[in-house]
């Protein structure tokens, strides 16, 4: 029997429609804003390279996503564009679907989906789903069975102490040097790692790193968030930057951008970073990808979620 959900949640109204993420056609063009405390539209978030519009789902990557929130876990229906009190999401999509799931250190085991949770929830949010495990480990992401090949994300941390403040040195330098520095109050201000994780694929490195500047302003807080993934060629050659977004705005509210995984996907293995976007009350997930000739690139987005 062919069950749908349907999502209870609270009203927004915005622009004289109930909506909860839709930008408003009459919202103008916000191009260069890069300080924002609501879901950001195109342009919000200033990025390096700018690259091509993002794509669409690829169905290599298998026909939904799986990510950890909390304890629960929660179905990505990756083609739907918007989130809102008319999304009607399927069950039997997810119904047996086999995954495997993955942590930032690499494999995490499998799972069957059972169907969806009996959860009423207020909010525009993905459906929770229950799982029946086998050897399921903790995990943040899981992909339909064997379209992902897992790759460790390992924390700078497990670096020798010397080569750790290396290279952090290396990552605030290179933060430093990029040219799409418009939030004037950060300028001067010290960089500092949030967190930062290596990949290897031979002897190519890559690093992707959360970095933020603060403005301890009693008043009004500030802060501005800084995803940048660098590469080498070799442990002997130089970083340089192959992606970055930053974004700004009050220390409670700002947009932060968190690597959840690594993994190979499509045909020909193509590194991708899962990533979690987060704002005051909203959610989305994201790929970043290298591109044949080096460079990384966002080729997707979820809708957005939340309240």
């Amino acid at each position: 029997m062919l069950t749908t959900w349907r999502m209870v949640r609270r009203p927004l109204v915005l622009c004289g429609a109930f909506v909860a993420f839709v930008r408003c056609d009459s919202a103008g063009d916000r191009t260069g804003q890069a300080d924002t405390t609501l879901a950001p539209p195109v342009g919000a978030v200033e990025s390096l390279p700018s690259g091509d519009p993002v794509g669409r789902w690829e169905s290599s990557a298998g026909t939904l996503l799986l990510v950890r929130d909390d304890s629960l876990a929660r179905a990505i229906y990756p083609t739907v564009k918007q989130l809102d009190s008319t999304a009607v999401l399927d069950e039997d999509v997810v119904r047996g679907f086999i995954a495997d799931a993955v942590s930032a250190d690499g494999a995490a085991g499998s799972a069957r989906i059972r169907g969806f949770a009996a959860l009423d929830e207020e909010c525009a949010v993905w459906p929770v789903v229950t799982l029946t495990s086998d050897s399921l480990r903790s995990w943040t992401v899981a992909f339909q069975r064997g379209a992902a090949t897992p790759i460790a994300l390992q924390p700078i941390e497990s670096l020798a102490s010397a080569d750790s403040a290396r290279l952090a040195a290396q990552l605030t330098r290179l933060a430093a040097s990029l040219p799409n520095d418009t939030s004037r109050v950060f300028h001067g201000l010290p960089f500092t790692i949030r967190g930062a994780h290596r990949m290897a694929e031979g002897a190519r490195e890559s690093v992707v790193a959360e970095i933020v500047r603060r403005l301890n302003v009693e008043a009004n807080p500030r802060e501005e968030t800084l995803l940048l993934i660098a590469e080498r060629e070799d442990p002997a050659g130089e970083w340089r930057v192959v992606y970055s977004e930053r974004a700004s705005g009050s220390e409670l509210d700002v947009q932060r951008a968190t690597a959840l995984a690594a993994v190979k996907l499509g045909p020909d293995g193509r590194p991708t970073l899962v990533i979690e976007r987060t704002g005051a009350d909203w959610i989305t997930y994201a790929f970043i990808q290298r591109q044949p000739g080096g460079a990384w690139r966002e080729t997707w987005e979820s809708a957005y979620s939340g309240c």
